[in-house]
């Protein structure tokens, strides 16, 4: 057996102890770059912000629900609600076609474009005046093939649904749908009551563009939950715009559509 000399025994006895005392100090935290384990976790972020605005966007529901409910009669919609199925969003994604530029008379058609848009991605960057420079930018009406058009140039995915029957239109919503018309606003009944947000309230009675996004079961009737753009900066006392969640009777609604165009461009929601 070899025997180290005392000198090179307490160097060896040196050296082990800077070692045992170099890794006992060594933490996680200190790990070389390579060696670094990683301690975020980016998945449960993105679960985490998605269940967040799943609750955020069922709480403006049922926000809007209970401010519904408490104004059924004021609003002319009749006593008890037995069914309420909304596609909205937890931002605002209304537009006011009086504010569209030089052929606002004629952009129902270009405003619910930028309204779908805004409805599929909060950050839709087209708006109607950019919507009517791409199509028919001299004025006048829109056309069916304008809108598919539009819709395609800007990306937005869509069905062409044929409109038979209310339920038809219900299925739209039920599907997490929201629904592009172009209807003759002369079937939809015409009130100049300030107070109430059931039916048309103003005077044009043609042909017009606009979005249905959700419904209502009051009693024994059913009425569409529309978003109006012909509003031309009219708003109830509470400063709320009228064409904004304005509700239209489904047997109107239904005439309104048959004897004008009675097909539906179904709005897919944005697969982000």
């Amino acid at each position: 057996m070899m025997h180290m000399k005392p000198i090179y025994l307490k160097n060896y006895i040196l050296i082990a102890l800077i070692a045992l005392l170099l890794t006992s100090c060594t933490t996680e935290n200190e790990l070389p770059a390579e060696t670094q384990v990683e301690t975020s976790a980016p998945t449960t972020e993105v679960i985490t912000t998605e269940i967040t605005t799943e609750i955020t966007t069922e709480i403006v529901e049922r926000s809007y629900e209970e401010l519904l409910k408490s104004n059924l009669e004021e609003w002319g919609l009749g006593k008890t609600l037995i069914d309420y199925v909304s596609n909205d969003r937890t931002y605002d994604w209304y537009l006011d076609q009086g504010n569209t530029g030089q052929h606002s008379d004629n952009n129902c058609g270009p405003t619910s474009i930028a309204m779908a848009g805004m409805w599929t991605d909060q950050d839709f960057p087209i708006q109607p005046e950019d919507a009517r420079a791409a199509f028919r930018p001299q004025g006048g009406w829109w056309y069916s093939e304008d809108i598919n058009n539009s819709l395609e140039l800007y990306g937005i995915a869509y069905d062409l649904v044929e409109i038979k029957d209310a339920f038809t239109l219900r299925s739209i919503i039920d599907s997490g749908k929201i629904a592009l018309i172009n209807n003759s606003m002369n079937y939809i009944p015409y009130t100049t009551d300030e107070t109430l947000r059931v039916g048309r309230f103003y005077t044009f009675d043609s042909g017009h563009y606009l979005i249905v996004k959700g419904y209502v079961l009051v009693d024994d009737k059913i009425y569409f939950e529309m978003y109006d753009p012909n509003n031309w900066w009219m708003t109830y006392a509470d400063g709320t715009p009228m064409g904004k969640n304005r509700y239209y009777d489904s047997e109107s609604l239904l005439m309104s559509l048959l004897n004008w165009y009675p097909i539906a461009v179904a709005i897919d929601p944005s697969e982000d």
